[in-house]
């Protein structure tokens, strides 16, 4: 290996700003020989070989470089010392650095380019995670972040990345090692039981399906929960032949929504077609918000389609404010999609039938891949038969090898 390493963090294509991240013994001189600030420095020397245990070795300090923590701004320049690039430096250790240049393709691969000629490696986001001594849970989180879809989603696996599910899982193998078995055995139901109720659908968002008979409104509804005008609304009946997916946040969670054609008796192929795949749409969805007409009343295609859908249903009566009068069943919500009305409870009861729960307070452990999951349930299942050691395997094995409880 060389004496340093540098990725490229943000993702390719068109951006403001990419991030470069460079470290290793010889980071700060090839930075030093990169890097101009408003005054003119002298290239230093390139730092010898090393290996990847020696990274963040401290190497002699090179000038007019930030301190440790501190940003500067300058230019990224060539060998002949003509800009590259204008950059913002960040020096976050003593040979560790990124470099914020300009998000253009061309930008990006100038400064990779010069870097790769001064003797650093490229290699992808996830090989320099490893390099840093980030372990499997880390880099998974790592990996997720990078197409986080909400907010609320990014918070939790920040949470993960910065060591909550590690530290819960050395809780537990500490609890092993000192024959707490009942405790671990909780510990263990609790992660299980956040999985279940929330680190599922951060892993695989659900599919919301908006369904019911033609004209009832649902491209409006999936225009407002999504917050734009994402679906072509006409008071024609039939205007949505095909289904259309958008994604979009249910109370801070990432769900995809998908408008279906009208359910109807069609006559021509093309409408035939387009109910066909609503149906199939809805057969696969997690939950289906089925709408309802408050101006027209159910019908009995609507009870039998309602029946069929069983638990996974969610009667909603679209148009509320044009009723004639009270609405039955009154069971179902009321909503104007048009005006917003009822969009609160509606999200609350979507998410109500996914089975979600926010964690209970910031920094709580949350399972987040299947895989993570299925090896907590392994150690529990192992640990209901006695089999602590076996636990401690799994457990270990998640954790990427032995924890401070090893």
């Amino acid at each position: 290996m060389n004496a340093g390493v540098f990725s490229v963090l943000t993702p390719p294509g068109r951006g403001g700003i990419a991030v470069v991240r460079c470290l290793g013994p010889a980071a700060p001189s090839t930075i030093a020989a990169c890097f101009r600030p408003p005054r003119a420095v002298q290239s230093p020397q390139m730092s010898p070989s090393l290996t990847g245990a020696n990274l963040r070795e401290p190497p002699p300090r090179a000038p007019d470089l930030p301190d440790v923590g501190r940003l500067a701004y300058g230019h990224f320049v060539d060998a002949g010392g003509r800009p590259l690039d204008e950059i913002i430096l960040y020096r976050e250790a003593e040979t560790v650095f990124e470099v914020n240049c300009h998000g253009g393709p061309a930008a990006v691969e100038a400064v990779c380019r010069r870097l790769t000629d001064l003797g650093l490696e490229q290699v992808d986001p996830d090989r320099l995670l490893v390099l840093e001594g980030a372990g499997p849970i880390e880099c998974d989180a790592e990996r997720m972040l990078r197409v986080a879809r909400t907010p609320l989603a990014g918070r939790i696996l920040l949470d993960q990345r910065n060591g909550a599910l590690a530290r819960a899982i050395d809780k537990i193998l500490k609890a092993l090692a000192a024959g707490r078995s009942a405790e671990a055995g909780k510990e263990l139901d609790a992660l299980l039981g956040r999985w279940q109720s929330c680190g599922r659908l951060l892993a695989s968002p659900p599919r919301v399906a908006v369904a019911g008979p033609p004209n009832v409104g649902k491209s409006t509804l999936v225009n407002r929960l999504v917050g734009a005008e994402r679906v072509i609304t006409s008071a024609t009946p039939g205007t949505t032949r095909d289904y259309v997916e958008a994604d979009a946040a249910v109370e801070g969670l990432p769900v995809v929504l998908v408008d279906t054609a009208g359910l109807r008796e069609a006559e021509k192929h093309v409408e035939r077609e387009g109910v066909a795949r609503a149906r199939r749409q809805v057969a696969g969805a997690a939950v289906v918000v089925y709408l309802l007409d408050a101006a027209e009343g159910v019908r009995p295609e609507d009870e039998a389609a309602l029946g069929a859908l069983g638990d996974r249903a969610v009667a909603v009566w679209n148009k509320a404010d044009l009723a004639p009068g009270p609405l039955s069943p009154p069971a179902a919500l009321a909503v104007s999609a048009l005006h917003g009305d009822g969009m609160e409870a509606l999200g609350e009861t979507i998410l109500a039938r996914l089975g979600y729960r926010p964690p209970a307070a910031a920094g709580d452990a949350v399972p987040f891949t299947a895989a993570q999951a299925a090896a907590i349930e392994r150690a529990r299942d192992a640990l209901a038969t006695g089999d602590s050691a076996a636990a401690k395997e799994r457990l270990e094995s998640l954790a990427g090898g032995a924890t401070a409880a090893g």
